[in-house]
């Protein structure tokens, strides 16, 4: 059995994600879900964590019984097409071993032809019906049924050869080699558009994107010739970045991650045949989805895939001369060791960030990095250099305030994140009361629109005043963060809700704790 790839695991794990978020949200278990289907609890478990694919069927039933309106079968329809994709190349691959066989069963052939064949008068070049039988025994018959059309050209190829001077042949057996290996390319070509064809209408379907139709059917052309790939067409593939960022904001990784995974391989596709003058900034696109795609993850609970992604945006990053982007990826690195606990992988990248910072003028990147490494200090506990680090952040930005470039990869990055984040660090110094005053001045600076960020720094409070003994506004609080967690569904921010209500133990018989049950329960988070 072919081992999938590692962007055909990340889509089925999306599409389980998608599924357990569903589920939570009904208020459904997975047993539950299971009979509905006509599946075990087993394989509901298994659709979930992206091992097992299941039917179509079990889609759509499973669509229709937890009110997707179509979400999540037309993401299972692009795993779906992901996964025939990925075995059409297994499939190429057995080809390319099968026409190596070939060759050798022609050599063979020829060896041990009659003296006078070899002299130049006879059949050296196996027919059609020949190869056809060498690759039925090699592939299998469904694979060499798809071999019509070469095989009558091999066999056109074979008859000439019967009249054909012996110099003569040998140019027909390069044509035929050549023949076969265009061949091959083509029928590679042909099944990656396909698949490409697919993320384009996926991409151009996103209701914030913003290409106009004569735009989508310039990016679709591209695609059948990459070629063609100029400034205009990676204008219009940064846009379509933007507006799912943009989307991810709102409504969370669920919505968009399926979208940019599939924008990513399109890029990917393009690198090949883009030109040598625009192929930095098809890298920097490519760089740029994958760190997005490394929060997704991580937001999703998934830190193996989320660094798998991350690492891939430096490296792309590097391969660009990009400075600024392999700094954010060292920062999002940093930032998902942090929140694994590992403080001395989370400083080492910080320090990489901060001695690359050094190379560019984007003073909301060198922010940014001050920040992770203030959150990676206090992971160990350093809480003295944590707040230097705060202090340089929050300078910085004063510093910058009339300078911000909104081509900055952190371009979204503001004085609110920082005070958040050390909201968070007083409540591991066991500072409730400045931790408290610092999540209200970070939700006074949130833009509403990046309910991530500003669910998190809800939840901040919530426990700060928990711990400074308020447990009625506390619950109030940890309640209006799980239903900005719950419009996202997120599933780190969800395992925030539980943490944050799981402190509130001792208090779970008052009324103000029954209420934030109560809701919880309503959101699938009790």
């Amino acid at each position: 059995m072919n081992q999938d790839s590692p962007e055909l695991v990340a889509l089925k794990r999306a599409l389980g994600y998608q599924l357990t978020a569903l589920r939570e949200a009904a208020g459904l278990g997975q047993q539950q879900v299971g009979r509905k289907t006509g599946y075990s609890r087993s394989s509901v478990a298994k659709a979930e964590t992206g091992r097992q694919l299941l039917t179509r069927e079990f889609w759509t039933t499973a669509d229709h019984l937890l009110n997707a309106d179509g979400a999540l079968l037309a993401n299972y329809e692009q795993v779906r097409a992901a996964k025939e994709e990925h075995e059409a190349r297994s499939r190429e691959a057995a080809l390319a071993q099968a026409y190596a066989e070939a060759q050798a069963h022609a050599q063979a052939l020829r060896a041990a032809s009659p003296p006078d064949v070899q002299n130049g008068h006879g059949l050296v070049v196996p027919t059609g019906q020949e190869v056809l039988s060498g690759l039925v025994g090699a592939v299998g018959a469904e694979l060499a049924a798809g071999l019509a059309g070469p095989l009558l050209y091999l066999a056109f190829l074979s008859t000439s050869a019967h009249a054909a001077p012996l110099e003569g042949r040998e140019q027909l057996r390069e044509q035929l080699r050549v023949f076969l290996r265009e061949w091959a390319t083509t029928v590679e070509r042909r099944e990656h558009l396909r698949l490409l064809g697919w993320a384009a209408a996926t991409i151009a379907a996103s209701p914030l994107s913003r290409l106009n139709p004569d735009e989508q059917e310039r990016l679709s052309g591209t695609l059948a010739t990459p070629s063609r790939v100029d400034e205009q067409v990676i204008d219009h593939i940064e846009t379509l970045l933007l507006d799912c960022k943009r989307q991810e904001d709102a409504l969370g990784p669920h919505a968009v991650l399926h979208t940019v995974i599939a924008q990513r391989e399109l890029v990917d596709s393009l690198l090949d045949e883009c030109s040598n003058e625009l192929r930095p900034r098809l890298l920097s696109v490519y760089s740029s989805m994958s760190s997005s795609i490394g929060i997704y993850f991580m937001n999703l609970e998934d830190p193996v895939s989320a660094m798998h992604y991350c690492d891939q945006a430096r490296g792309a990053a590097q391969q660009a001369g990009n400075t600024e982007l392999g700094i954010y990826s060292l920062c999002m690195m940093s930032h998902f060791a942090s929140q694994q606990g590992n403080a001395h992988a989370a400083i080492d990248f910080a320090a990489a960030a901060q001695h690359l910072g050094t190379k560019t003028d984007d003073h909301l990147l060198q922010a940014c990095t001050a920040v992770e490494f203030a959150m990676a200090y206090v992971i160990a506990g350093q809480h003295k250099e944590s707040m230097s680090e705060f202090e340089r952040a929050l300078t910085g930005l004063t510093l910058s305030s009339d300078q911000r470039s909104p081509e900055s990869p952190v371009y979204w990055f503001h004085e609110g994140l920082v005070v958040s984040h050390q909201s968070d660090c007083f409540l591991r110094q066991g500072k409730p009361v400045e931790a408290a005053a610092a999540a209200e001045r970070g939700l006074q600076l949130f833009d509403t629109s990046f309910v991530s960020d500003l669910a998190n720094c809800t939840l901040r409070l919530g426990t700060a005043r928990l711990l400074s003994g308020e447990v009625e506004e506390s619950a109030r609080v940890i309640g209006e963060g799980a239903l900005l967690a719950n419009r996202i569904r997120s599933a780190r921010l969800t395992s925030e809700v539980r943490a944050a209500r799981g402190r509130m133990g001792p208090w779970s018989d008052t009324p103000a704790v029954k209420e934030l049950d109560e809701r919880l329960q309503g959101l699938g988070m009790g």
